[in-house]
């Protein structure tokens, strides 16, 4: 089967890959939804399945894994869609809780390249489908075929203009909203809710985790104190209050059931718990409640089965603990959301020191990160990820750890240094003194290195 592996691979991998751009064209990517809609209905996909599209600028993914727990361990045979991968585009079509079998992918694979070949020789497209739209049509392709009952589809970018759009689900979920990707999704928090709200479909319910907590945020009067680079990147009550609004009304005017989820329940909290940071919580809770709108209110005993499902989630580069001596922790964060949640988790964690190996892509808040991040760690590593076209270089992130150690209050900035080779790192890290915590973390490009290197 390796040969056809390797095929199948190849054609997908030999596609224009925006995930290598440097900068994504958000522009093109709507342009192909049509055709992409076409090409995926030609092939008679009928899925019977219940579909979950799940759009955010943080969470899908945990909330995603969250929710498949939940229905696999109802008896549901579920297909999740993500990505990116840490390790293998396996990874990216997980059928039952684990990685599609690699010569399940390979056959739907070789199977999509032989219809497309005769779909386009009918109907010709100026714009070639990518390798993450024909991942979306395998994924439909792959899950029709393990007869899957329930299917989660996670946005790769926006929403609107994402291939995932082309489903027809059955429950959106939206997480939550900040700014990112700002030179595609718009430079205002309302439109990137426009964008991130474009998955609402007619008629289909809607749950949303956005105003979990608003009133934590800072109010907009605030922002004069805070240092510039994070001004015009801070949420605001009134920010996430407007954004609020362009949802209420892409739901009214498609007429789709909305609720509003304003706070994490205490047993949501509770099943999250052994988790580190406070997003998960807000994830749980989100899962939770996704759950009970699909299924309807559950009975006690399945309420308490479905905490123990939360509690029990695989959630890799997610907070993950590689290592307890010394305590490796592992994680995606690339957002600032993200990046402070994190940090407020490792805060509780006892440690004699604290190391932090940190990478990030060239289109992040890299300032907004570190900002969080920094003043919890006694020692930072800036460091590259290799074979990353998107990888901003040492210099450039130096830069701005520059930038914000001189926001910071003296006694709160790590000592920092610039250390190109990763694989340097890697070799250090192993011999770290059993009482010490290192983190990696900034993308989780960086984080599946680190998973390759460390967990030996």
């Amino acid at each position: 089967m390796t040969r056809d592996y390797d095929r199948a691979i190849n054609f997908l991998e030999n596609r224009t890959n925006y995930e290598r751009f440097r900068s994504i064209p958000y522009d093109r990517m709507g342009k192909n939804l049509a055709h992409l809609t076409r090409f995926v209905d030609s092939m008679g996909i009928r899925p019977r399945a219940k579909v979950v599209h799940i759009a955010g600028t943080k969470g899908k993914g945990t909330t995603a894994l969250f929710l498949e727990k939940i229905f696999r361990d109802e008896g549901a045979r579920t297909g999740l869609f993500t990505s990116p991968h840490l390790f293998a585009w396996e990874e990216r079509f997980a059928v039952g809780g684990t990685p599609c079998q690699a010569d399940d992918l390979a056959e739907t694979l070789i199977e999509l390249q032989e219809r497309l070949a005769a779909f386009e020789k009918d109907e010709p497209n100026e714009l070639p489908l990518t390798t993450f739209e024909l991942s979306v049509a395998a994924a439909f392709l792959l899950f029709e075929k393990k007869e899957c009952d329930l299917i989660l589809l996670e946005t790769g970018l926006g929403g609107r203009d994402d291939a995932t759009n082309i489903c027809r689900p059955d429950l959106v979920v939206l997480t939550s909203l900040g700014y990112e990707h700002q030179k595609q999704l718009g430079c205002s928090l309302t439109e990137i809710a426009a964008e991130k709200g474009g998955i609402i479909k007619p008629h289909v319910p809607v749950i949303s985790g956005i105003g979990i907590d608003r009133g934590d945020l800072p109010p907009a009067s605030a922002l004069a104190a805070f240092p510039e680079f994070l001004r015009w990147k801070t949420v605001t009550r009134e920010a996430i209050n407007d954004a609020l609004s362009v949802i209420r009304r892409i739901a009214a005017d498609r007429n789709a059931p909305l609720l509003e989820l304003e706070r994490v329940e205490p047993a949501a909290a509770k099943a999250a718990r052994e988790r580190i940071g406070t997003a998960p919580k807000r994830c749980a809770q989100i899962a939770l409640s996704a759950a009970e709108l699909l299924a309807g209110l559950p009975s006690p005993s399945r309420r308490n089965a479905r905490y123990v499902s939360i509690a029990s989630a695989s959630l890799p580069a997610r907070g993950e603990v590689l290592r307890r001596a010394p305590l490796v922790i592992i994680d995606g964060a690339h957002t600032r959301d993200s990046a402070a949640s994190l940090a407020g988790g490792l805060e509780q964690l006892p440690a004699s020191r604290r190391t932090l190996f940190f990478a990030a892509l060239a289109d992040k808040d890299v300032e907004g990160i570190l900002w969080e991040l920094m003043p919890k760690f006694d020692r930072v590593f800036l460091t590259e990820i290799p074979d990353t076209p998107r990888s901003l270089g040492t210099a450039e992130l130096s830069a701005r750890a520059r930038r914000v150690a001189a926001a910071l209050p003296p006694d709160r900035v790590p000592v920092t240094e610039a250390e190109p080779n990763l694989a340097k790192l890697f070799d250090e890290a192993r011999n770290l003194p059993a009482d010490e915590l290192l983190c990696v973390t900034g993308s989780f490009y960086l984080a599946a290195r680190a998973a390759a290197a460390l967990k030996k």
